[in-house]
């Protein structure tokens, strides 16, 4: 398997956690953070784009907050052969808010979002609405133990 790892040194690992730690800053700002100037930090920060180790700017959102009080996992049995079609119905959803491809027991695992139980039950029975879509089953979520992350790698980066 090849290695797609891209080289970050001590200064990049310091700026991702600057732009963890504090998404709002300023060029000024990162750059006292991480000790470095600010032209530095501007291209560092261009160079980490352009090699791929940034792909976005994601706003975090609370969902509860905007209405969708229910969260479910759904797992997916395909088709042999349609994932395609899956993945078209899926994107065309707005309530599916991630959908990956797995192994085990589902072929897709998906996270959706409703406003109530009864909401929730209509998303249910759209995502099972996919002719390629052979079997599904529904996991509610209660709480979120421990959330979104990406950046968090960036400490398993200092045993490296």
């Amino acid at each position: 398997m090849r290695d797609t790892r891209r080289e970050i040194d001590a200064l990049d690992r310091r700026l991702l956690r600057a732009l963890r730690d504090e998404p709002r800053a300023t060029l000024v700002e990162l750059a006292e953070l991480v000790g470095a100037s600010r032209p530095t930090v501007k291209s560092r920060i261009d160079r980490l784009w352009d090699s791929g180790i940034i792909i976005g700017r994601e706003t975090q959102l609370d969902l509860a907050s905007m209405g969708f009080a229910v969260q479910a996992l759904v797992h997916l049995q395909v088709q042999q052969g349609e994932l395609a079609q899956v993945r078209e119905h899926l994107a065309a959803m707005p309530e599916v808010i991630e959908a990956f491809s797995t192994t085990g027991d589902a072929d897709v695992q998906c996270r959706v979002v409703a406003r109530s139980t009864k909401d929730l039950q209509d998303v249910l029975l759209r995502v099972s609405s996919c002719t390629a879509v052979t079997r599904t089953r529904s996991a509610v979520i209660l709480d979120s133990l421990v959330s979104h992350r990406k950046v968090q790698a960036l400490d398993l980066l200092d045993d490296l």
